[in-house]
């Protein structure tokens, strides 16, 4: 794709996200407006049903009693209509809050996201040495999820990319179809921000644990059906004056008795799933979405199979679950709760029908919300492949180690991204990067890191050509020291190499990306002590790069045999300053820019430096 025709492409996407925009201001300016005009509806009719009956008729007659109650039923039609503009304005400003994100992205001005701060791992095998969480970070460039369980799902899949060629390639046909499905990905986002808005409490269903309901015995469920029966017999006797009606008070006493001694159990039932009916409400929404989805891709079939269950729709059982915890929320009212239960045992009816639903789908509750949580994160790879359409889903192969053409960083606007093609000859492991300080090693490190993490999801990389072989991948680009564990900087890279080397032995190959390592001991005991490793690394059929300033690493070319090779970032002096092309060139580097560095910052005079 021609750079033209990718600037064609991003000006009309930024011209579609704002055409967008503008649709769904407008739109909601209009639900503002009618939302207003019902609120007042809704006022008028209130105060008229309780005024307007006593100015017009003098006693209570029948058409006092029409007239009020014609009001008052209005007053509830414009209560139902104002939460229904409530709800459609909340989907709204959901669907403006995205596309304000996508456009603060397209103008590069996205870091003030949600960045994901608590999910970085200093000890994970290459997730915290490549910044994929944090401020500036790739998590929060291409993060598009809206509920809890996307956003962990999306942080998980950044954390444990696939090494299987048929899992990434079944991924990449399911991320190409989703990308140019923008309408269903935006409104799987508001609907997804939606699950948020029912569930005020901001409390989730623990479904590690469910309700434990085993109190609920057969001799409870006889007891349950006798006592209804019982009460209606007795309606019916009552109504042909064979019962007294003194015995509805003593059926009220028995079912509260009955109700009581169960109180315990159903407190406790309820206090692991009260106020989460309209939270499952909204994900049952999300599953109608899905459902009404066809996909063509195997790997979105699959997660869709997962939403049905004995031939029901997971959307139809899971409203089911969130009727029943609505009716158990009915005792929070607790004049209400005392009526239900001492005349129909309102709360061991609703134990009761969550006993058969938990029995019947407790086990596929996890799984349907997996399944979507799985489509959200998708989603989010999908955006990133839809807005870079100088993007390319890699080729996968078994004998290519790495090769890429005009491979770039995607968090580096396209204006200002230096890209560069690099690739491993049949007979070559490892590249030695050298380059003087700022010249370029750890961004290009974290380019190849970034590409290799978005490959393993599926997803595009920002490159003109990319193939690779999927293969175990770790790191070692900042190690940390642990003054809890009193682990010095030194030993933690030590540690960390080790850990390299012992995971290499257990998968027989893997894909290494080390930066500047055994910085913490004095230079010659670094130059021998890397010299080895990088043996070592060879001689157990390792790849990777290694960036350094040790220039006499550039040897190990000849000592190898090319299986280690060099590459380098170079600098030129022009006038009285720096000038970086940030270019990958073979060899070995031949410049350096330190001390001009700290003459130029005055860190050191300049007729102290020799020339």
């Amino acid at each position: 794709m021609g750079s033209t025709n990718v600037g064609e492409r991003l000006n009309t996407l930024l011209e579609e996200y704002n055409s967008s925009h503008a649709h769904w201001l407008n739109k909601e300016l209009k639900l503002k407006k009618e939302f207003i005009l019902v609120a007042w509806l809704r006022l008028t009719f209130f105060v008229g049903a309780f005024a307007l009956p006593f100015v017009v008729f003098q006693v209570w007659s029948l058409p006092f009693f029409c007239l009020f109650f014609v009001l008052f039923f209005t007053f509830l039609v414009f209560v139902w209509r104002a939460n229904k503009v409530s709800e459609r304005r909340q989907y709204t400003q959901h669907r403006i809050r995205l596309l304000k994100k996508e456009l603060r992205c397209a103008n590069n001005n996205w870091t003030d996201e949600v960045d994901g701060e608590e999910l970085i791992e200093p000890d994970h095998e290459y997730a915290h040495d490549l910044d994929l969480f944090g401020k500036g970070s790739l998590f929060q460039f291409i993060n598009r999820t809206s509920t809890k369980g996307g956003y962990l799902q999306l942080a998980y899949k950044l954390k444990n990319i696939s090494f299987s060629s048929p899992d990434i390639e079944a991924k990449q046909k399911a991320i190409a179809e989703l990308a140019v499905m923008d309408e269903y990905r935006q409104h799987y986002y508001a609907l997804g921000a939606q699950i948020a808005e029912g569930n005020k409490k901001n409390r989730v269903l623990d479904l590690n644990k469910l309700p434990d309901l085993t109190f609920l015995s057969k001799l409870t469920k006889v007891v349950i059906i006798s006592f209804l029966s019982f009460l209606l017999v007795s309606i019916v006797l009552i109504s042909f004056n064979v019962w007294s009606v003194d015995i509805v008070a003593y059926l009220f006493f028995v079912g509260l008795f009955i109700s009581g001694s169960r109180l315990k159990n159903i407190n406790r039932v309820h206090g692991e799933v009260a106020s989460l009916g309209n939270y499952l409400d909204r994900y049952s929404n999300l599953i109608k979405h899905v459902e009404q989805t066809d996909y063509t891709s195997s790997y979105l079939k699959e997660v869709k199979e997962k939403l049905s269950t004995d031939g029901k729709k997971a959307s139809v059982v899971m409203k089911q679950l969130a009727g029943h915890i609505k009716l158990f929320d009915q005792r929070l009212n607790m004049l209400l709760g005392v009526v239900l239960n001492g005349f129909f045992l309102w709360d061991l009816i609703v134990c009761v029908r969550l006993q058969q639903w938990y029995s019947k789908y407790g086990t596929q509750l996890n799984v349907w919300l997996q399944a979507l949580h799985e489509l959200e994160a998708m989603n989010s790879l999908a955006t990133f492949s839809f807005n870079h359409p100088d993007a390319i889903f890699p080729k996968l192969s078994d004998d290519v180690i790495f090769k890429a053409d005009k491979l770039g960083h995607p968090l580096i606007p396209t204006q200002e991204r230096v890209s560069n093609s690099f690739r491993y000859s049949s007979s070559q492991r490892i590249c030695v990067v050298t380059g003087a300080n700022m010249a370029g090693k750890s961004t290009f490190l974290r380019t190849v890191g970034v590409a290799l993490v978005l490959a393993g999801n599926g997803c595009a990389v920002a490159a003109k050509e990319f193939t690779y072989k999927p293969m175990l991948f770790i790191t070692n680009m900042r190690a940390i020291d642990n003054l809890l564990k009193h682990e010095s900087y030194f030993f933690a890279e030590l540690s960390r190499l080790k850990m390299i080397i012992d995971r290499l032995k257990e998968a027989g190959e893997l894909f290494f990306i080390l930066d500047e390592i055994l910085k913490g001991t004095n230079s010659l005991d670094k130059y021998q002590g890397s010299m080895a490793l990088i043996k070592q690394l060879v001689d157990l059929n390792g790849c990777g790069l290694v960036a350094t300033h040790d220039l006499e690493l550039g040897q190990l070319a000849k000592q190898t045999s090319g299986r280690v090779f060099n590459n380098c970032f170079e600098v030129s002096f022009k006038g009285d300053g720096l000038n970086f092309d940030y270019k990958l060139r073979e060899g070995v580097t031949q410049s350096h820019n330190a001390t001009f560095l700290m003459m130029k910052m005055g860190l050191i005079p300049k007729e102290n430096v020799r020339q």
